[in-house]
């Protein structure tokens, strides 16, 4: 037996799909939290960004929650990570008064 610890080997394939899935997910927090802002009535444009903010927080979390287990959720926080980067971007554009 060697003492060396056996390190999880991560697929770029895997990784790559995550990726993909991640971009899907992170339209559907968009959309989801304009449909959420359009039932609810929102007048103040930079609430929308609020909104997909917590989406793209939770979905982070249940795939933070999934990354030991395979390679998909790590490309999953890639593509959520910089969606909440640019989703950062337009809360400060639009608190800004830039975007009217």
């Amino acid at each position: 037996m060697s003492d060396v610890p056996k390190t999880s080997e991560r697929s770029t394939l895997q990784v790559a799909m995550g990726f993909l899935l991640g971009i899907l997910v992170c339209v559907s927090c968009w959309f989801l939290s304009f449909l959420l802002g359009a039932a609810l009535g929102l007048r103040h444009a930079w609430m929308f960004p609020v909104l997909n903010a917590a989406a793209l927080a939770a979905s982070g979390v249940v795939a933070l929650r999934n990354v030991s287990k395979s390679s998909y959720p790590e490309g999953v926080l890639i593509a959520v990570s910089v969606a909440f980067i640019l989703n950062v971007l337009v809360f400060a554009i639009s608190l800004s008064g830039h975007a009217e």
